[in-house]
């Protein structure tokens, strides 16, 4: 049943079950993660919860429709309808919003695509990074499952009353049953990007010097002897 629905939205929604394309350029890193099959069961626990709740109003309404008057059970059709396609929509949704949620990581970017009626693509570069930690809540915990929560720095926005905001930004790959992992991932990412220096990593594959601690002492100790040269002349 949930393919058919699958087919028929996609077309309506405009959207594409296939992972996102990397960013343009040369990748050392590239790894696609999805959410696990508990974050699934998560979603689904939400929409049972909403489904029992709804069938319990009708069922409520149509007794008392009922007992009020009998014709009134006429009315007791179509709130019925209603609500079956409010389940099977929520149903649908609640499965795409599974199956459309992409997190790709290479060793510049993290890409986060999820959504289904507004679809959401969030890349960030481990330039702007400054956090990563790993978050469970009870229910998630009971699951089986954590979120990786990667923090930026903030933008340039303005505030309610004008003033400029440093908050910052945050990015989450909800639904991962190996947190640890993904999160050395992407600290080992940051590790490198923050040992290149200023240097991007299409300089590296150019041949292209890389501002590396190294380096820097080198470049001190040079300018230091081009400094004592000119001073003794």
């Amino acid at each position: 049943m949930y393919d058919l629905l699958k087919r028929l939205l996609f077309p309506l929604l405009k959207v594409e079950d296939k992972q996102p394309a990397p960013p343009a350029g040369s990748h050392a890193t590239f790894q696609v993660i999805r959410a696990c099959p508990a974050f699934l069961a998560y979603s689904l626990f939400y929409w049972k919860l909403y489904a029992a709740v709804w069938t319990l109003g009708v069922v409520t309404v149509s007794v008392v429709l009922l007992i009020i008057n009998r014709w009134l059970g006429l009315v007791v059709v179509p709130v019925m309808a209603v609500a079956a396609f409010k389940a099977v929509v929520l149903y649908a949704t609640t499965r795409l919003n599974y199956d459309l949620r992409w997190y790709v990581i290479t060793d510049r970017s993290l890409l986060i695509r999820e959504g289904v009626w507004v679809v959401r693509e969030i890349t960030i570069t481990f330039a702007n990074a400054q956090n990563v930690r790993v978050t469970q809540g009870p229910l998630q915990r009971l699951f089986g499952f954590s979120n990786v929560e990667v923090d930026t720095a903030g933008g340039g926005g303005t505030g309610p009353h004008g003033e400029q905001s440093s908050r910052p930004h945050r990015a989450v790959l909800r639904g991962l049953d190996n947190p640890g992992q993904v999160r050395s991932l992407i600290l080992e990412q940051l590790r490198r990007h923050r040992t290149a220096g200023l240097g991007d990593p299409d300089d590296q594959a150019a041949g292209h010097p890389i501002l590396t601690p190294s380096l820097l002492d080198e470049i001190l100790s040079e300018a230091r002897r081009l400094r004592r040269a000119f001073d003794s002349t």
